[in-house]
């Protein structure tokens, strides 16, 4: 016989339909199989009954954007004034890790995520190191692939220059995709090769776009930080003519914006390139407090929840946020832009991600059928239940309630 435990609590959040008050989540062998008031679903399901207290019980959140192999430079790189400013302290702190240190940093950091009531993420990484730890640490993710190279121009197999791409890892795992790294760092035929690799296997393409004004320079004139950046770096091509638009009206010219592509940051658009962003269905990841971080800027927020944009959250790597709590993310939002529904924040670390990612069947919300991968919150005191919600768990008052490993037959 199938045990069914109900999870009640004074509110559950299941985030595709209104919180439910004095509520509760039926689950049975890891699954969801009723969602609703507690007085409703005691009468409905017979088993053990976890009181949950005053927490409210949310799915596990979905950081949708992060690189784990910067997690060892945790704290070591200050808030900048500037992205250039930000990304040279970057460099300089990575290349004097040691392999035990970037080690060391990827467990801390995979620890971090999980005490933080992350499920979910969508790593972006360019060395492969976090690849197998990933595997074993039990998070559910979709691994991004990073690709640079402004210096390759052929347009052979990506396997070619990047071997990884030849793996059973690579070949075989829906969840596996290649990823372009940025406009300033990957040649247009790069990012066609990209885009190709991943449209043959019907995966996501993630790219960082529109990230800081000095993007925008490099790609309207050539000159500025990020060409000094490459001729330092020995990637620089002196036949490089600058396409002479914005960014993403660069990467629309070459074909690879679709729907089929999670485009993170997105701060120095126009109008113009909002509406040409959701008229091809690209999800735009935020960072909010990275961006502030870095010095980069702040995203359009309004003007894409105008558009009708899909969105979700991420935090980026330790080496612009101070931790991997999404809801301090989620909780800068909410003071600059006050307007916005709570349970709309909710949605970006949750629903949104898990679509982003291509989980939305098994994650992102409280639904029957979907993974009983349940935190709880302890909202901080007030008369506002969201905002209570999102500071409470800034303030880190989450707690794993469930994991669909946990739950097994009677």
């Amino acid at each position: 016989m199938v045990s069914v435990t109900l999870h009640r609590a004074r509110h559950v959040v299941p985030v595709d339909r209104p919180v439910i008050a004095n509520g509760a989540v039926a689950v049975a062998r890891g699954i969801i199989r009723e969602v609703g008031r507690f007085a409703e679903l005691k009468h409905h399901w017979r088993g053990p009954v976890l009181d949950h207290g005053e927490v409210a019980i949310l799915p596990c959140l979905v950081n949708a954007h992060v690189h784990l192999e910067f997690s060892a430079l945790k704290n070591r790189v200050p808030p900048q004034s500037d992205f250039p400013a930000w990304l040279s302290a970057t460099l300089a702190a990575a290349d004097r890790l040691s392999p035990y240190e970037r080690e060391g940093g990827l467990e801390m950091g995979l620890r971090e995520l999980w005490r933080f009531g992350i499920g979910l993420v969508g790593e972006v990484s360019n060395t492969g190191l976090s690849l197998e730890a990933l595997k074993q640490s039990g998070l559910d993710h979709h691994y991004f692939y990073e690709c640079l190279g402004f210096h390759l121009q052929d347009d052979g197999p990506l396997a070619r220059d990047f071997p990884i791409f030849l793996t059973e890892a690579a070949l075989q795992d829906p969840h596996f995709s290649a990823a372009a790294h940025a406009p300033y760092s990957v040649s247009p035929a790069l990012f066609r090769r990209v885009a190709a690799w991943n449209r043959r296997r019907g995966r996501p393409t993630a790219v960082h776009v529109a990230e800081s004004a000095a993007e925008v320079e490099f790609l309207l004139t050539g000159r500025g930080f990020f060409r000094e950046l490459l001729q330092a770096r020995g990637r620089w091509r002196d036949e490089f003519r600058p396409p002479g638009v914005t960014p993403v009206a660069y990467l629309h010219s070459l074909g690879v914006l679709g729907a089929d592509t999670l485009a993170a940051h997105c701060l120095h658009v126009t109008g113009a390139e909002v509406e040409l962003l959701a008229r091809e269905g690209v999800t735009v990841i935020l960072c909010p407090r990275s961006n502030r971080h870095t010095g980069a800027g702040q995203a359009p927020f309004r003007q894409f929840r105008q558009a009708g944009l899909p969105l979700a959250v991420g935090t980026d790597s330790l080496a612009s946020v101070e931790d991997y709590n999404l809801f301090r993310d989620l909780l800068l939002l909410h003071q600059d832009f006050p307007e916005v529904p709570g349970e709309e924040l909710i949605a970006l670390a949750t629903l949104g991600g898990a679509r982003a990612l291509r989980f939305e069947a098994e994650l992102g919300s409280l639904t029957p059928g979907k993974q009983a991968a349940l935190i709880g919150v302890t909202p901080e005191a007030g008369p506002d239940f969201w905002a209570g919600l999102l500071s409470g768990g800034a303030a880190g008052r989450i707690e794993w309630l469930a994991t669909p490993d946990e739950e097994g037959e009677a």
